[in-house]
């Protein structure tokens, strides 16, 4: 039994690195690309579809919401704006964007007098040091994402002692056959387990991580901005 899982552990390594290494998956999925496109045509029924086929990335979105106390807050991705309703509700002035028309509209019925902004999270439309929370929840975990270059950007325009919020999907913290697993699949519909944390530290912060779930690939992550960052 040993030596099968040693096996299957292997071959499912290879797989997954010749898929990660061919031309067409550093461009999109196999099976599935999430374009803004696709997100404007669920947009109308995303909230009820969320909670049934992601509902640890539900947890994810209210961990967040739970660290909002007061002044500004912008999701980058923030789809039909249900993070930004938490945060409203909470006495945050709010801002969103996302490159899905759909989503953005089914944002501004709940919160109409919040400002939405169609515009891509590789470019904040937005000054320096401009909010005390910047946050994403089951976005930038994908194939086709550029992740450090979102976080960057988070960073950008975050207030020094402001903070980057994050629940997502990321790189488990041990990897085994079913973690490797969890990620070939993910892989094909196109998400990928991105390593926050590592892209953090590199970026001279330091993350405080909790585990929500998926055998640790389900990550609540937040970083406080200081002086260097």
């Amino acid at each position: 039994m040993g030596r099968l899982l040693l096996y299957f552990d292997e071959t499912l390594e290879q797989t997954y690195q010749t898929l990660l290494d061919r031309p067409t998956m550093r461009k999109r999925s196999p099976l599935l690309n999430w374009t803004p496109k696709i997100y404007s045509k669920l947009a109308k029924n995303y909230d009820l579809l969320a909670p049934i086929f992601l509902s640890i990335g539900e947890k994810a979105k209210k961990r967040v919401g739970l660290e909002f106390i007061s002044g500004n807050v912008l999701d980058v991705a923030c789809g039909t704006g249900a993070l930004l309703k938490m945060a409203h509700d909470a006495g945050l002035q709010c801002y969103g964007n996302d490159l899905s028309e759909g989503m953005i509209a089914e944002a501004k019925k709940k919160l109409p007098h919040a400002e939405f902004r169609v515009a891509s999270f590789y470019d904040l439309p937005y000054p320096n040091n401009t909010f005390d929370y910047v946050v994403e929840t089951n976005a930038v975990s994908g194939v086709v994402i550029e992740a450090d270059k979102v976080l960057l950007e988070m960073l950008r325009v975050c207030k020094p002692g402001g903070q980057i919020l994050i629940g997502d999907y990321c790189k488990a913290p041990k990897e085994t056959p079913w973690t490797r697993f969890m990620a070939w699949i993910g892989t094909l519909i196109g998400d990928f387990p991105h390593d926050f944390q590592s892209i953090f530290r590199e970026l001279s912060c330091q993350p405080e991580v909790e585990y929500l779930g998926w055998s640790g690939m389900y990550q609540f992550i937040k970083v406080k901005k200081n002086d260097q960052s």
